[in-house]
This record gives structure tokens, C-alpha cells and sequence, in this order.
């Protein structure tokens, strides 16, 4: 393998040798004590006098290598890349893979681009669709929120007399999800990883809960309740689960009634319950 040394102990190393021929030779054993000097092997000070020699034909000594800076593969050029990345259309630019076969290019330089940042990963919002109807309404909807002061003056409703209802549905198992479990390190106690059953994990049953906030103010968060749209019933025929004759809650579909009815017995309640 051939020995590679800096630019600058090069020259240097060169330039000694210069100071020390006479007509283009070197006395015995100086490339032994020179070498000695700067550390090198003889080999190492006999390759740059050799270089440097036959080189003179053109005034400039060439002992500065020219290889250490051109070794390897050379860098692809990052601004190609880009270009050919821009040339795919952003929403086809899903995940490294497609990108990788969409442009023609291997998974390190993709990696690289990355790395170096050329790309970045971005989420793909999905924003409301506004119909010209929906902005109209919408203005309207701050329009008639306007008030009108005693003076002649201009202010939005404070909105204090407001309840908001809105209907959400929750799953009444969470799938996965991650818990904190000792491990019995240094003699504490031993905890087992819960779990739980389900006969689908694609069809985990969902209950709809109604929903009431208003405006917080004060010590008052604005919380006025939400309640499961549910029904208690009894059952008719025994199972693996459960013996007949037992009360048990299942959801139901929210109607005009049911609506109704949670917000005479629930709702109403609940907001007179929160009054000062």
C-alpha cells in the first residue's frame, strides 16, 4: 500500500532535499538522515526526490499529490437530484421507496438527501372544503355576533350565554397503547403487562357520548357534563358471558327523540346545576 503524507511535510520534505543536492544529486545517506528527520520511511523521502526530479522539465516541482482529493467515488450532484425529485408530483412522493423508484435513484442517495436536508417529511393536512355557501354562512354566522354599545360603538358577543352541544364518539377498548411496568430491579415488585381480550381487534365496539361546553370563566372550566347515548336492558337468554335475567348497557343510535330526551333529563339540568 502506498503511503500517502500531507501537502505541506511533502513540500517541505522536497525542499530539504533541494538544500542539500549538488547538480541534481544527493550525497551518501542523506535520504536515510532525512528521512530520520521528518519520520518517514526511505522509501517514502526516495518517492518525492524521484517526483520532484522528473518533473523539473516543467519549472514546477510536482511532489503535492494530486490523489488524495480525487480518491473514492465522486459526490453525485445534489442539485440533479433535486431536480429529478421536483419533476415527481408531491403527492406521489408517499413514502423513500416510491420516491426511490420514481426517480431512479438508490435508497443511500434518497437517505442522503434527508440527512443532508434537501427533504424533509411533511404531513399531508386534509383542511375543510368551503363552498362559497359555507364562507357566506360563516360571515353571517360572526356578522349577527356583532353587538352595538350605548355609545355607537362596535363589540363581539362575549358569548357567556352560549352552551355548545356536540355528539363524539369513544371506543369502549383502547387497542395497544403503551403502560410503565416495574421490572424488579433491586428487589422492588414485579408488574405483568395488562391485557385484554377482544374477539376483533377491527370491530371494537364504539358508544356515542353527548357533549355540553360553554365559555370558561372565572374558577370554571366551562365543563357542563357529557352523557353515553345508551339504553339499559335485560337480558332475555343466558350466555358464556352472562346469565339471563341480568341488566346490561348497549349503544344506541341517536333519533329525535332520544336527542330530546337528554336534553330535558340531562342537559338542562346539568347547565341549571352550574349556575352561580
Amino acid at each position: 500500500m502506498t503511503t500517502q503524507i500531507r501537502d505541506d511535510l511533502a513540500q517541505a520534505l522536497w525542499e530539504t532535499l533541494l538544500l542539500n543536492s549538488s547538480n541534481g544529486r544527493l550525497p551518501h545517506g542523506d535520504i536515510k538522515r532525512i528521512a530520520d528527520e521528518f519520520g518517514f520511511g526511505r522509501n517514502v523521502v526516495g518517492r518525492i526526490w524521484r517526483k520532484g526530479l522528473t518533473s523539473m522539465d516543467s519549472c514546477v516541482a510536482a511532489v503535492v499529490k494530486a490523489v488524495w482529493s480525487r480518491r473514492g467515488r465522486k459526490k453525485v450532484d445534489r442539485a440533479g437530484l433535486c431536480e429529478r425529485v421536483a419533476q415527481v408530483p408531491v403527492v406521489d412522493r408517499e413514502n423513500q421507496r416510491t420516491l426511490q423508484l420514481a426517480t431512479n435513484t438508490s435508497a443511500y442517495l434518497i437517505s442522503q438527501l434527508i440527512k443532508e436536508g434537501y427533504l424533509w417529511r411533511a404531513l399531508r393536512r386534509t383542511c375543510p372544503l368551503l363552498t362559497p355557501k359555507h364562507i357566506s354562512d360563516r360571515m353571517k354566522y360572526c356578522a349577527d355576533r356583532v353587538l352595538r354599545t350605548m355609545k355607537g360603538g362596535h363589540y363581539f358577543d362575549p358569548m357567556y350565554d352560549v352552551v355548545h352541544l356536540d355528539e363524539k364518539w369513544f371506543y369502549v377498548k383502547k387497542v395497544g397503547g403503551k403502560v410503565y411496568v416495574l421490572t424488579g430491579k433491586d428487589d422492588v415488585p414485579i408488574d405483568d403487562p395488562p391485557v385484554q381480550y377482544a374477539q376483533s381487534k377491527r370491530h371494537i365496539k364504539k358508544v356515542m357520548f353527548l357533549c355540553a361546553v360553554a365559555r370558561p370563566r372565572g374558577d370554571w372550566d366551562g365543563k357542563v357534563g357529557i352523557w353515553p347515548v345508551v339504553e339499559t336492558y335485560t337480558t332475555q337468554r343466558a350466555s358464556v358471558n352472562r346469565p339471563a335475567g341480568v341488566e346490561e348497557v348497549r349503544p344506541v343510535s341517536m333519533t329525535r327523540e332520544i336527542y330530546r330526551d337528554m336534553l330535558v333529563n340531562d342537559v338542562i339540568p346539568a347547565i341549571k346545576a352550574k349556575w352561580p
